[in-house]
């Protein structure tokens, strides 16, 4: 015969070790969770990092290529740009072009001054300061700086300053040019 005090006993530990078993699922279940989101939350994240990177690699790779076609490029374009600039910088033939320029574009060359800065030695190219005297319209100059613009002998202007003269001349001004002028090597 089984004897109830027993019974009760055996049922109260099944009992007490059911609500054991619920209380330490609960708290797994609260332990983990957090860190089971974590988990999701960061394998997001890595994926994202991995499409980005998969993303940069490929713009990588097309930067990488379009450096070597302008590497290429740039070969042929530095040649080609050498070649625009004169070895000396020859201010004879620098005065009868700029003559040249402003005459085709109905301007005057009052004056022409250069500064030569010092060599600075195992330089490729070298520029000196031109500064120019023109007297024209405005419409002229705009000419002007098309065909400076356009010319085989590289020329930057850096300023143009106006000076308006007497009445007498009528539309014509004269205007100050400051510009670059490149060469390489030796005056």
């Amino acid at each position: 015969m089984k004897n109830p005090l027993t019974q009760k006993t055996g049922s109260r530990l099944s009992v007490v070790a059911l609500l054991l078993f619920i209380v330490a699922f609960a708290a797994i279940w609260f332990y983990i969770k957090p860190q089971w989101e974590d988990v999701s939350s960061m394998e997001k994240g890595r994926d994202e990092l991995l499409q980005e990177r998969k993303t940069t690699s490929e713009k990588l790779t097309e930067l990488q290529k379009l450096q070597q076609e302008l590497n290429l490029a740039s070969e042929v374009s530095k040649e080609t740009t050498l070649s625009a600039i004169p070895e000396t910088l020859d201010q004879d033939e620098l005065i009868r072009e700029l003559s040249d320029i402003a005459q085709k574009n109905d301007m005057l060359l009052n004056s022409v001054n250069f500064s030569i800065p010092a060599s600075k030695g195992g330089a490729e190219i070298t520029q000196a300061q031109v500064n120019m005297n023109i007297t024209g319209s405005q419409s002229d100059l705009i000419s002007l700086l098309r065909t400076i613009e356009g010319s085989t002998r590289k020329m930057l202007v850096r300023n143009i300053s106006v000076q308006l003269g007497d009445a007498t001349l009528g539309t014509r001004v004269n205007f100050n040019l400051t510009a670059e002028v490149y060469y390489q090597g030796t005056i």
